[in-house]
């Protein structure tokens, strides 16, 4: 069973990407029991500490369903930070994860930001990372690449528009990273997936913890999305940022750990300008 596993995991791996993972990792990823909780109907929380990459690494994953009562959102604040549990314990949320890069000592997202039709940010005009961005309207959810970033968003129609990135998954196909820093070194990541059956993949992985979860760069993430059936992907603001929120989950609701403490515990949250939601 495992030989033709390997065979389908092998060809769907785009021809010339230059990949440090190995044909273990595709079957370590699949064959992953995952520790799975269901939150509510068409909400599935699934969670996971394993050997990938050939090292030590800790992901979370929310499986949403979107619907009428499973809704996807954005909440923000425009001139200050709190923390993702905060926010979601303000808004009553069921789960919800850190989002879009933002000022660190100002606040506010430096990306595009449309929540409930009303411009939040118009953005910065140069790209960088930033050249994707997740399309809410109702329960049809969106993640489209932007080559021209923040000045493409601001023609993009949807209720609920946030750009960031970089894009990881378009199409079924890995994206082509640039060979920076920001895509070569191991940090803690956080990242939203749509898979070919319609669900949202929210997903966080640690990082930053040296022997227990080291992280990843982004064509580590990239394929490990791949491999979860992710139709397309982008990346969200991590490193410090990088946190998911499940209600009623130990003392703060943190089911990751966030590295901003330096311990390896649910208490090392860093402030953020702006999370996605599901409530």
């Amino acid at each position: 069973m495992k030989k033709y596993l390997l065979v389908f995991l092998l060809s769907i791996i785009p021809t010339g990407f230059t990949l440090a993972q190995t044909p273990a990792d595709s079957i370590t990823i699949v064959s992953t029991k995952w520790k799975t909780e269901k939150l509510k109907k068409g909400v599935l929380w699934k969670s996971a500490q394993i050997k990938l990459y050939n090292s030590p690494q800790s992901i979370n994953i929310l499986e949403i369903k979107p619907s009428k009562k499973n809704k996807l959102g954005i909440a923000f604040c425009v001139d200050t930070l709190i923390t993702t549990s905060s926010f979601c314990e303000q808004i009553n949320a069921i789960a919800g994860v850190n989002a879009s890069f933002f000022d660190m000592k100002n606040g506010g997202s430096v990306d595009y930001m449309k929540v409930d039709g009303q411009v939040i940010h118009q953005g910065r005009e140069t790209v960088n990372n930033s050249n994707s961005a997740i399309i809410i309207n109702g329960k049809s959810i969106a993640i489209v690449r932007l080559p021209n970033g923040n000045t493409e968003a601001r023609d993009l129609e949807g209720t609920d528009v946030m750009v960031a990135g970089p894009m990881l998954v378009s199409s079924y196909t890995i994206e082509n990273l640039p060979e920076s820093s920001f895509n070569t070194t191991r940090h803690p990541r956080t990242c939203a997936a749509i898979t070919s059956k319609g669900r949202i993949l929210l997903i966080t992985v640690d990082g930053r913890h040296k022997g227990k979860a080291e992280g990843m760069n982004t064509k580590e993430l990239a394929y490990l999305v791949k491999i979860l059936d992710a139709k397309d992907a982008m990346n969200f603001d991590g490193g410090g940022s990088t946190a998911m929120y499940v209600k009623d989950f130990g003392e703060n609701g943190i089911a990751s750990y966030p590295s901003d403490n330096k311990l390896f515990d649910h208490k090392g949250e860093r402030r953020v300008a702006n999370i996605v939601y599901v409530k």
